[in-house]
């Protein structure tokens, strides 16, 4: 039996439905093409036109001094200071002639000569040139700040005046812009000496002085000085003074003086003023407290022998000393320093000597038979501990020297002899001897 070959009418309705898609989306699909390429064709036909640039000349930023990497501060007082302000171009076009005035008024002033009068100025015009995309320029003002000023930041009109590149068209731009005028505050923030602690008679003692500036202005060419009196004394030439140069807001600088203390300063508290070297009267930012600690005092009660004769040898001194002061000196040791045509042992261990108490220190002294007579004033130096700091005194110890007598035994054989002429010569009859007479009663 023969198979049917029949197929279903929607069957090849279908197919045919297909088919005429395919055809459709092919035509759309060729006809885009078609379009995009004309489109593509027509842009690259038509010249490019760029836009008109416009030139915009902006103020960056504004500073005392010339160094934008180091700025300074404007005080009240100060004179012929430059300020800076730096125009940028922000726009896509060139500025032509810039030119920027600034109208000023107080605390700011500006003055200018011509031939020998002074005139002061309300405004100041400075010409910047031409200024390219994207490039700034520095234009500067020299003015001065009244002694009077208050701090704070001061406002004033800034107008800026240009041409574009291409349309040559005037533009001005009023621009305000802020001034600081700021003050420095100097304070005393720490004091150290070295040694820590200070007794009479200290040489070359080192004041380290920590300094802050607490103002919003930086304090410039900074000279500091301390004034020292009595008591204190510089060590050398300059050393109560210290250059310190700029010290910006906010920071800290360490300053260095030197000083001696009298040797009969009295312990206790000293305040020291500090002060700015202003080239007139120094301008005070306060006090350096000094403190004196009690030292022990050391007096000679007694000296014996204080006679001697060239060619000693071997003469022990005694020396007297007594603690004058209200505190112990501890590990004391005497030293008597003698000149030339003297010898001996010159040291005395004395150990700890209370307050009032009296010690004695034994030296034995040769004298050279060489030594010229006189009076010779020696040094006796003390060396002592006091609350565990290594102190010292000198005191002056008077010896006299007489020139060398005859040796005993010279001295013995001369009467010797002497008597025994006489005997003989009175045995002979050649030295008579007269005796008184006695009176008849």
């Amino acid at each position: 039996m023969a198979r049917s070959s029949y197929i279903p009418r929607s069957n090849i309705d279908d197919t045919k439905m297909a088919v005429v898609s395919m055809k459709t989306w092919k035509l759309m699909f060729g006809s885009l093409m078609f379009i995009l390429m004309l489109v593509t064709s027509i842009e690259s036909a038509i010249p490019s036109v760029k836009a008109i640039g416009v030139a915009n000349v902006v103020v960056n930023s504004v500073y005392w001094g010339s160094n934008p990497l180091s700025p300074s501060n404007a005080h009240p007082g100060d004179a012929n200071v430059p300020l800076s302000i730096v125009l940028s171009n922000v726009g896509d076009d060139s500025a032509r002639d810039v030119k920027a005035n600034l109208s000023i008024g107080s605390p700011l002033t500006y003055t200018y000569y011509e031939g020998d009068a002074r005139y002061a100025g309300s405004s100041i015009s400075k010409t910047a040139g031409d200024i390219g995309p994207g490039m700034s320029f520095t234009v500067s003002y020299v003015l001065s700040v009244d002694s009077n000023a208050k701090e704070g930041v001061y406002r004033y009109k800034l107008l800026l005046s240009y041409k574009t590149a291409r349309e040559l068209q005037e533009v001005t731009n009023p621009i305000t812009v802020d001034i600081p005028v700021w003050k420095s505050d100097l304070r005393i923030q720490n004091v150290i000496t070295l040694p820590p602690k200070i007794y009479p008679d200290n040489k070359q003692v080192q004041v380290k002085v920590s300094i802050i500036n607490s103002g919003k202005g930086t304090a410039q060419d900074l000279r500091l000085q301390m004034e020292v009196k009595k008591p204190f004394q510089a060590s050398s030439s300059g050393s109560d003074k210290y250059f310190v140069g700029n010290l910006p807001a906010g920071q800290l600088s360490e300053v260095d003086f030197m000083v001696d203390v009298d040797k009969d300063a009295k312990f206790g508290r000293y305040p020291v003023a500090l002060s700015i070297e202003t080239g007139e009267k120094p301008m005070p930012i306060g006090e350096v407290q000094l403190f004196i600690n009690e030292k022990v005092q050391f007096e000679v009660v007694k000296v014996t022998p204080t006679d001697f004769q060239a060619g000693d040898s071997g003469k022990v001194v005694r020396v007297e000393l007594r603690n004058t002061g209200s505190i112990k000196a501890d590990s004391v040791r005497a030293q008597l320093r003698v000149g030339n045509f003297f010898s001996g042992t010159l040291t005395d261990f004395l150990g700890t000597i209370l307050e009032g108490e009296v010690k004695v220190a034994f030296f034995t002294v040769d004298v050279d038979a060489r030594a010229q007579s006189g009076v010779y004033n020696f040094d006796l130096r003390i060396d002592w501990t006091q609350d565990n700091n290594a102190l010292d005194d000198t005191l002056r110890v008077p010896m006299n020297v007489r020139p060398p007598g005859a040796p005993v035994m010279l001295l013995v054989l001369g009467v010797i002899i002497l008597v025994g002429v006489v005997y003989v010569g009175v045995r002979k009859g050649k030295i008579k001897i007269a005796l008184p007479l006695r009176k008849k009663k």
